[in-house]
C-alpha cells in the first residue's frame, strides 16, 4: 500500500505552505498554529481515506483501492459516489488543494506534507551526508517525526495498515542505525548505545545495532560490555535461528579482544 520508493522522491514537499498529515500515532492534520487531532478531523472513513493517499503520497491512488481499504468486501452500491463525497467533505474542511484528482483516482495537494515521506527524506539525507554532524542531525529529525509511536492506531486492522506498519518498523530501523553511527562518528557513545538499545529491543537480532553497541562500549572505554553484547547476539541467534554472527560481527568482536587487556575484559561488576 504505502510504495515507499526510496528514490523516488529526493525533493522535499512543503508542508509549511499548507497543511501536513500525521499517520504516526493517531491521523492527524496540523499547520503553523493550527492541529486537528482524529476526532477534529472527520469519520474514521474520512481518516482512512486520507491515510491511504498519505502512505501514496503524491502519486494517483485509484477508488477501487480506496474503496477496498474504505469498505474490504463489504463495499456500497455506488462506492465511487461515496469516495467522491469523502473527498468534498476533507476539501471542505481543509481547503480544496487538499486533495486532487476526481473520478477514477486521487492523490494529496503538493503543500501537504506527510510525516512518515519527510522521515525517508532524512533518513535518506543522514545515510548520504559525508559529515557525520549533518547525519547525525538528520537522523535525530527522521526520528522525532516517526519515532513516538506505530503508525495509523486509529485505524481497524487490516492488510493495507500492516504493510504500513511494516514500512514504518523498516524506517525505524534504518533511523537508528544512522543515528548510532552518527553518534560514534561524533564522539557520543553515550547516545549511540542508548539508539542501539533501544533498536534491540525492536529487534533482538538486529546484527547492526549489536555492532553499533559494541562499538559504542568499547568508545566508551568499557571493552568487556561489548564482549557480554555479542555473547547476547550469538545466543539470541542459537536460540532462535541457530546460526552463529555474521563474520562482520564476528570480526568486530575478535578486534575487541585483541585490543583488550585481560584486565579490561573482566565481567563488569553487576552484570
Amino acid at each position: 500500500m504505502h510504495a515507499s520508493g526510496t528514490a523516488r522522491h529526493l525533493t522535499r514537499r512543503k508542508p509549511a505552505a499548507g497543511w501536513c498529515l500525521r499517520l504516526v500515532g493517531e491521523t492527524g492534520m496540523c499547520r503553523a498554529g493550527e492541529t486537528r487531532v482524529a476526532a477534529e478531523i472527520g469519520s474514521r472513513k474520512a481518516r482512512t481515506l486520507l491515510a491511504v493517499l498519505g502512505l501514496r503520497c503524491g502519486q494517483l491512488v485509484t477508488v477501487n483501492v480506496v474503496a477496498d481499504a474504505l469498505w474490504g468486501d463489504r463495499p456500497p452500491r455506488r462506492p465511487v459516489a461515496g469516495v467522491a463525497t469523502l473527498v468534498s467533505r476533507l476539501r471542505a474542511g481543509f481547503g480544496q488543494e487538499v486533495i486532487v484528482g476526481a473520478g477514477s483516482g486521487y492523490r494529496l495537494g503538493e503543500a501537504v506534507g506527510v510525516d512518515v515521506h519527510d522521515a525517508e527524506l532524512l533518513i535518506i539525507e543522514a545515510e548520504r551526508a559525508g559529515d557525520p554532524r549533518d547525519s547525525r542531525r538528520a537522523a535525530d529529525r527522521a526520528l522525532g517525526l516517526i519515532g513516538g509511536a506505530p503508525v495509523l492506531t486509529d485505524q481497524p486492522a487490516g492488510e493495507w495498515v500492516e504493510q504500513a506498519r511494516r514500512w514504518h518498523a523498516e524506517l525505524l530501523r534504518r533511523a537508528w542505525h544512522v543515528a548510532a553511527e552518527g553518534a560514534l562518528r561524533t564522539g557520543d557513545p553515550e547516545r549511540a548505545r542508548t539508539v542501539a538499545e533501544i533498536a534491540i529491543a525492536a529487534d533482538p537480532l538486529d546484527e547492526a545495532a549489536y555492532r553499533a553497541l559494541m562499538e559504542a562500549y568499547v568508545a566508551a572505554g568499557e571493552p568487556a560490555r561489548a564482549v557480554l553484547a555479542y555473547q547476547r547476539l550469538r545466543t539470541e541467534l542459537t536460540d532462535e535461528l541457530g546460526i552463529d554472527p555474521a563474520p562482520l560481527t564476528r570480526d568486530l568482536h575478535l578486534s575487541i579482544l585483541r585490543g583488550s587487556s585481560a584486565t579490561e575484559l573482566q565481567r563488569p561488576y553487576g552484570c
